[in-house]
């Protein structure tokens, strides 16, 4: 079972604004190096994408031993990054993919985590593209099966992402009927203490406002973990800053914690890309140097373990009327600053289309789609590298033509799970166990 003693220091609540003194000497404890500890807490993930869950897994010093996900690509991403190759291809909708997991997993001595990212797509309003009906049902069941996996397994500890969008999906009943069978997963008895509550990424760390549903389930008996407050809503604040407007007053002393480039518990979208070399549109990919020396505990923490060289820099191409909107948008700004004799036609007039960084804020939520966001200081959307770095994926994580196309690449991290959240709410959690 999970020791508390063998768990890494998480981030904290670093929502906490007395608390930056801490939240520094915290920053210089957190690492990406996986634990070498064999006799360390062990953790299998499902729905596992290209890894980032199982990057803050790591962080915190859990043994990641088995991970599952239906996407090829994606488990090729996973195992090209991870210590060890443990992501295979599954599909987990079916008794077979059930029986699968349920024999890699019974050699083990028991399976303290149980991590699990399903697809957000069947509950998540944003749409990208046309998602057929049944996709999206597809996308839906993968999430209703995971009580069948936390019977088959008995994990100590459970922990689900998915959108936020799914509390009000069918009214909450889907919502509802998931956490019952989670408290009662299977027979014999088995059952766990389940809550769950949306946590705003930018509020530990990642240069992204991007909120979530975790779901965290404790096996009964075995500890008192619980979800730390998820802290307030800052939308007023990154409107406020993004916009040029009034910030009120309950808020105001988060933008000195934005502020600070030393204070990792939150970022800004600048402070996130700035020693990345600032290319203009089409530029092919080569290895290139940093900009500059890491300024930001963020781009220090980015940096740790990574190559020499970064790879994943080739910037997309843009079209010349996009140039021209793009220079009449301010950071910050979006599709309704575009002046009407500049849209010839176009129908994304709406505030989530050409959107564009802001240096002094965090990004907004990213998709799946490469040109969801754009440059604070270019003409262009961004590239793989700096779309990672806004999800708080560290340099030393690439993406290979060889294994994934560019628009996979967009995709898997637009579908990942900032790993500084997952290490922050997580760690925060484990180290209740006893109190």
């Amino acid at each position: 079972m999970i020791d508390q003693q063998q768990v890494r220091r998480g981030s904290g609540d670093l929502t906490g604004i007395d608390a930056r003194g801490a939240l520094r000497e915290e920053n210089r404890r957190i690492t990406w190096l996986p634990s070498l500890d064999e006799n360390g807490p062990t953790a299998v993930e499902l729905c596992s994408g290209m890894g980032a869950i199982g990057l803050g897994l790591r962080s915190l010093g859990f043994r990641v031993v088995r991970a599952y996900d239906s996407w090829d690509q994606a488990v090729a991403i996973y195992n090209h990054n991870a210590p060890e190759s443990v992501a295979v291809e599954c599909d987990l909708l079916t008794d077979e993919g059930l029986r699968r997991v349920t024999k890699d997993c019974r050699g083990l001595n028991g399976v303290d985590l149980l991590a699990a990212g399903p697809p957000c797509k069947g509950f998540s309003q944003i749409r990208n593209g046309h998602h057929h009906k049944t996709q999206a049902s597809q996308h839906n069941r993968l999430l209703a099966v995971m009580p069948d996996y936390v019977a088959a397994l008995r994990p100590r500890i459970v922990l689900i992402e998915n959108v936020p969008d799914l509390i009000r999906h069918r009214c909450g009943k889907t919502l509802e009927d998931l956490l019952v069978r989670l408290e009662a997963p299977g027979a014999r008895g088995l059952r766990y203490r389940v809550e769950h509550d949306v946590f705003d990424a930018a509020l530990y760390g990642t240069p992204q406002a991007r909120r979530r549903l975790l779901i965290l389930c404790v096996r009964s008996g075995t500890g008192k973990e619980a979800l730390p407050d998820p802290g307030p809503n800052l939308a007023p604040l990154y409107s406020a800053i993004r916009r040029g407007g009034r910030i009120r007053e309950e808020v105001e002393p988060y933008r000195g914690i934005l502020a600070d480039p030393l204070d990792l518990a939150m970022t800004q979208a600048q402070q996130a890309l700035s020693d990345i070399p600032l290319l203009g549109p089409g530029e092919p990919e080569e290895p290139r140097p940093y900009a500059m020396s890491p300024n930001t505990a963020f781009q220090q923490l980015m940096r740790e373990g990574a190559p020499k060289f970064l790879s994943n820099t080739q910037t997309p191409l843009v079209r010349r009327e996009t140039v021209l909107r793009l220079r009449q948008i301010p950071p910050g700004g979006c599709a309704r600053d575009i002046p009407a004799h500049l849209l010839n036609g176009l129908s994304r007039r709406f505030g989530s289309a050409y959107r564009r960084l802001h240096p002094c804020a965090p990004s907004t939520a990213l998709s799946t789609k490469y040109d969801c966001v754009y440059h604070y200081a270019g003409e262009r959307s961004l590239s793989v590298r700096e779309y990672a770095r806004i999800q708080g994926l560290p340099d030393f994580v690439s993406f290979p033509a060889t294994l994934a196309c560019r628009r996979s690449a967009y995709e898997m991290i637009g579908n990942s799970v900032p790993p500084l959240l997952v290490r922050a709410v997580l760690g925060t959690a484990l180290r209740t166990r006893n109190h």
